[in-house]
């Protein structure tokens, strides 16, 4: 899973992000700033949470259901008909029955595995919520079913090996991008990703020369430290403001991280890729904002 645990540390900015919207192309999917454009690349999402992607199996998402997810978790289905909720779950009913140390015999009549099998499962339940919470954000904090067949392909791997949700996350959060800029209601992305991601390259900095041969460092832990002067800014106009006023030269187009001479995808047929997010295909086009 990387680094993305430590983005429980990160305090949402709701500002940005609606300052962001205005300034959304999704003809494009790109972010226009007068004459500059930027998008979130594969290679950035891959540096900034150091988790499987160039090279590793590609996850595409597909429905699951809520019989898959009680059988994921060792849950008797017959126990489980007291939450008619066909597509999720709260966060409180994981907690409650893999959160504590005696979870297990406080609520054993629910599972049919052993304890044995019960204390792998809690990792696993962990992984399941941070995904969901973090990375494909419900209302009210849910815990969504559709993520149980692409949470199980990462812990069971494909072909032997660990794949990527890298495609899935960036999918999803232009899918986002677009539905609340037309109807500006929840945003089902990752939030915080495209928070820091936006923050980073406005921070102008001197670039880390050695910044994407560091696999052991955290930048999220370090993420705050760089942009410190952007979580003091409170309201969206104030962040309008700072888009309005930028120029090419104001921009970091580099993240430290950003491994720019390895590309994760690269196409001779079209100056497009699909990515594939939970709420279907969209057009991902890093040609743009190359630099």
């Amino acid at each position: 899973m990387g680094h993305l645990p430590s983005l429980l540390s990160i305090t949402p900015k709701v500002a940005i992000i609606q300052a962001l919207l205005g300034y959304w192309d999704s003809e494009g999917s790109i972010f226009r700033f007068g004459e500059c454009e930027l998008t979130p690349t594969l290679e950035e999402i891959e540096g900034l949470l150091q988790i499987p992607g160039k090279g590793y199996p590609m996850i595409y998402p597909t429905s699951g259901t809520r019989e898959q997810f009680y059988r994921f978790l060792g849950l008797r289905q017959a126990r489980m008909n007291q939450h008619p909720d066909a597509r999720s779950c709260p966060l409180e009913f994981l907690y409650e029955r893999f959160g504590e140390r005696g979870s297990y015999e406080q609520y054993r009549i629910d599972f049919f595995i052993s304890k044995e099998q019960w204390v792998e499962k809690r990792v696993q339940a962990f992984g399941l919520a941070l995904i969901n919470l973090l990375l494909f954000p419900q209302k009210h904090g849910k815990i969504t079913f559709f993520t149980i067949n692409m949470v199980q392909s990462l812990f069971s791997g494909i072909n032997g090996m660990t794949p990527t949700l890298v495609p899935v996350i960036i999918a999803d959060i232009f899918t986002a991008a677009t539905e609340c800029q037309k109807k500006r209601g929840f945003f089902y992305g990752s939030n915080l990703i495209l928070q820091m991601w936006a923050m980073e390259h406005l921070a102008k900095r001197t670039l880390n020369p050695l910044g994407s041969c560091l696999p052991a460092e955290n930048w999220i832990e370090s993420h705050r430290e760089r942009v410190k002067k952007y979580y003091r800014i409170a309201s969206p106009s104030q962040f309008i403001q700072e888009f309005d006023n930028l120029t090419p030269e104001k921009i970091q187009w580099v993240l430290d991280w950003t491994k720019v001479r390895d590309s994760i995808f690269t196409t001779t047929q079209h100056s497009f890729i699909l990515l594939a997010g939970t709420n279907g295909l969209v057009a991902y086009v890093p040609q743009r904002v190359m630099r």
